[in-house]
């Protein structure tokens, strides 16, 4: 039996009348301090009356109670009822069961199951409890416990009971998962560099590589069942049954790893991308969702796997280094499509991400020149500056102060024939003003980063080339495709160029050819090299708080080092986002993360050699970025919290990384 709580003394009404009387025997008693002990005496003998009253309520209605059960007791009937079934009281103790109810429970402590049971509905007895209606499981069994709540009255009082019933569902539960497990679920994989795989290999040898990768494949299907055939060269169309999806997940699609092994002649390991569909839908509406999955997968640098399943995204793999494969004809194509959109707007309007680093200005910059050189009004959303940008600012000078306007400003100037131009990002959120999103009719999207699931829906023209080194060096090459007579000023190439150098770490990370070819033409233009390197130079005490983050850094996983920025310190994201990078250069770190209280949110900051994929741990954390440098904005939590969720998330994705080894 459950044992009776202090706050059940006591009948609800009763409670508040004491605290009622209490109240105004302290008020008494502040007045007249003489009154004090008199007041004691009237509350001690208020409280013994009203427990007297209390009890004998109590005896009487179990009295009734009683007399209730002893009834259903000599009831045949009801005692064979087929549906388990009991009453309760409001504090857990069986007061009746039947033979259906006592067979159910053989073997299990019924009494601490029902207190279970109702423990979270105990305190809305009185007034907001009505019914109970949950599913539960006993014995491998299935059952859908259904309560009624009784009110039993005599003389004026009124205690609760419930009524509990056990209906078995068990050969429904079993009915509904099979037919969820005939579900169909309808996916593409797609060999992502087979181009550039098979460009030096020798001719015998190609088909021969792809007759391997295709058999392992299909080894890999087989245990399904299901359809398992080729729409292309590179492309292939799966269909199973949804009760296979948990093989896949808790191998972690080992095929991704299996495939990168198969060597020929080709200098580079093959590589899959892989999008399933396991949500409801058409087998048509299920095929062209799973084409957007693959979109999400070669999107975030390929060599994954994207599985959407009840309206969320789940990520496997993606632990190879990108490569680059791009072509000039994408870029020629994106500068005259962009120039199109230009001319049949009114204006143009240049938006990058909040905080504002060196590349999304310098893409916007260049997205700036390209309006103006069509001689249309352009403006960029710039709502506050940061030491990120303060030099290349300070550079552009008073010259450009009408091109920088605050959303307030830009919002005014919206028509029906307004282009935005989102830079540098491809988030709803991470925009610096989301609410021109839904303002404008036409976008237009330039980004760099590996693609998540939040990305800006239906925009007018896309460039999102998770290759390139940053967004400034997509701009750089769309400018060389621009067909009017185009001049770019020494001082926005510089801007570019700046854009180029931040994000490769002066040319150390994700620097390819094109990297340097579009370096290669700002420097004609007449970018001095030196003074822009000089422009980001730190001074002494920035310096010293650097050092301080490094020196307060701790050694996870023999090779991750976890820093927090202290809060005092002025520019404190920049200065966490530099200090992530020296960390890299200590001996023996192959990974870095800080963490600064930014006060609305914690920003973090993690850079890899690509060890580890950052982007991968600080997706767990709503972020984002690529494999050897990323970041996240945590809210509503301390350093130490987000910390703590910072470390899980790194254990989740070495564990996984693990496993898929294994």
């Amino acid at each position: 039996m459950r044992k009776i709580k202090w706050n059940e003394i006591f009948v609800p009404k009763y409670r508040i009348y004491l605290t009622i009387i209490l109240l105004i025997l302290i008020g008494a008693s502040i007045l007249m301090p003489k009154l004090i002990p008199t007041a004691v005496v009237i509350y001690i003998a208020v409280l013994l009356f009203t427990y007297r009253k209390n009890l004998n309520m109590r005896e009487r209605v179990i009295k009734h109670l009683n007399s209730f059960i002893l009834k259903l007791n000599t009831d045949e009937s009801i005692l064979e009822f087929p549906i388990p079934s009991t009453i309760v009281t409001s504090t857990g103790d069986i007061l009746w069961s039947n033979t259906g109810f006592e067979n159910l429970f053989k073997g299990i402590n019924k009494e601490k199951y029902i207190e279970n049971i109702i423990k979270e509905l105990d305190e809305e007895y009185d007034s907001k409890f009505s019914a109970v209606d949950k599913e539960i499981s006993i014995h491998d069994k299935h059952y859908r416990l259904l309560g009624n709540l009784i009110n039993l009255k005599r003389k004026g009082m009124r205690e609760p009971v419930i009524m509990l019933y056990f209906i078995d569902r068990t050969d429904y539960y079993r009915l509904y998962r099979m037919y969820e497990d005939s579900k169909d679920c309808v996916g593409l994989i797609v060999i992502d560099n087979y181009d550039e795989v098979i460009s030096d290999m020798v001719d015998t040898e190609r088909p021969q590589l792809l007759a391997v990768v295709e058999k392992q494949l299909r080894e890999w299907f087989a245990f399904t069942g299901g359809i398992f055939t080729k729409l292309d060269r590179n492309r292939f169309l799966i269909v199973f049954e949804k009760k296979f999806m948990k093989a896949f997940t808790d191998s972690k699609f080992e095929i991704l790893d299996s495939i990168k092994e198969i060597t020929y002649s080709n200098k580079i390991p093959v590589t899959l991308s892989i999008g399933i569909i396991v949500d409801d839908g058409t087998k048509a509406e299920k095929f062209q969702n799973a084409i957007s999955a693959i979109d999400i997968a070669l999107g975030r640098g390929g060599d994954q796997a994207v599985v959407k399943q009840n309206n969320k995204y789940e990520f496997f793999g993606g632990k190879s280094k990108e490569i680059e494969k791009r072509t000039r004809v994408k870029a020629r194509v994106v500068a005259q499509a962009l120039q199109e959109l230009i001319q049949e707007s009114k204006n143009v309007i240049i938006m990058g991400h909040k905080n504002m680093d060196a590349d999304a200005l310098g893409s916007a910059i260049g997205i700036y020149r390209i309006a103006k050189t069509l001689n249309k009004d352009a403006y960029i959303v710039f709502n506050h500056t940061g030491i990120a940008i303060d030099g290349l600012m300070k550079k552009l000078g008073k010259q450009y102060a009408d091109v920088f306007t605050t959303t307030e400003t830009v919002l005014s100037k919206i028509t029906d024939k307004t282009l935005l131009v989102v830079v540098d990002t491809h988030k709803k959120d991470f925009v610096e003003a989301p609410e021109l999103l839904d303002r404008v009719n036409k976008i237009v999207l330039i980004d760099h980063h590996r693609k998540s699931t939040e990305a800006i829906e239906d925009a007018t023209l896309t460039f999102h080339e998770v290759y390139a080194s940053s967004t400034s060096e997509l701009v750089t090459e769309i400018l060389q495709y621009v067909e009017e007579k185009f001049e770019l000023p020494v001082v926005e190439a510089e801007c570019l160029y700046a854009g180029i150098l931040t994000d490769t770490k002066n040319f150390m990370y994700k620097t390819g050819v094109r990297t340097f070819e579009a370096a290669a033409y700002l420097k004609k233009i007449g970018v001095d090299v030196a003074a822009i390197k000089k422009m980001f130079q730190n001074d002494v005490d920035t310096y010293v708080a650097i050092a301080d983050v490094i020196r307060n850094s701790e050694i996870v996983h023999n090779n991750i080092a976890i820093a927090i920025c202290a809060n005092e310190i002025e520019n404190q994201a920049q200065i966490a986002a530099q200090a992530a990078d020296e960390l890299l250069n200590l001996n023996g770190i192959e990974t870095s993360f800080v963490l600064v209280n930014m006060g609305d949110y914690i920003n973090i900051s993690g850079r890899s050699n690509g060890s580890l994929n950052v982007q991968m741990v600080l997706e767990k954390l709503g972020g984002g970025g690529h494999m050897m440098i990323a970041g996240a904005q945590v809210g509503n939590t301390t350093l130490e919290d987000a910390k703590k969720m910072l470390l899980v998330a790194i254990d989740e994705v070495l564990d996984d990384s693990t496993n898929t080894q294994n």
